[in-house]
């Protein structure tokens, strides 16, 4: 149940850095602004946290952190893309639409990686395997 918890710390700490992105108001420091949040959202701190804790290895479920880190910009921008729907422009509009296929599309995919076992063994694993060299 892992990846279930990786996968909601990934929608909270999205959301923190889709709202601190929106309501920036002052890019005039703008490498200081990215880089907090970059930091913020890639810390390895949080799952050296969650590992200890879990009192194992995180395996597999690693991988649901970057799902819901991008789950959540999607949700986060739909405000933008009702009204782009809205707009007589067509370029608007089609962006619109695709921005509202990309969110059905993905909330598929999520209920697909947190009800399969089967789909969610389609990511990667993080098992070091050895390469044997060649011997020929």
């Amino acid at each position: 149940m892992n990846y279930v918890g990786l996968l909601m710390l990934g929608v909270f700490v999205g959301t923190l850095l889709c709202i601190a992105v929106r309501q920036t108001t002052n890019w005039s420091n703008s490498v200081k602004v990215v880089v907090g949040l970059l930091g913020a959202a890639l810390s390895g701190v949080v799952f050296t946290f969650i590992e200890k804790m879990s009192g194992g290895s995180l395996g597999d479920s690693l991988f649901m952190y970057p799902v819901g880190l991008a789950w959540s910009t999607l949700w986060l921008y739909v405000d933008q893309a009702i009204p782009n729907v809205k707009s007589s422009d067509m370029n608007l509009k089609a962006v619109g639409w695709l921005h509202i296929a990309g969110i059905i599309l993905a909330t598929v995919l999520v209920l697909m990686l947190l009800l399969s076992e089967d789909f969610r063994s389609l990511l990667p694993n993080d098992t070091q395997q050895a390469v044997q060299p060649d011997r020929a």
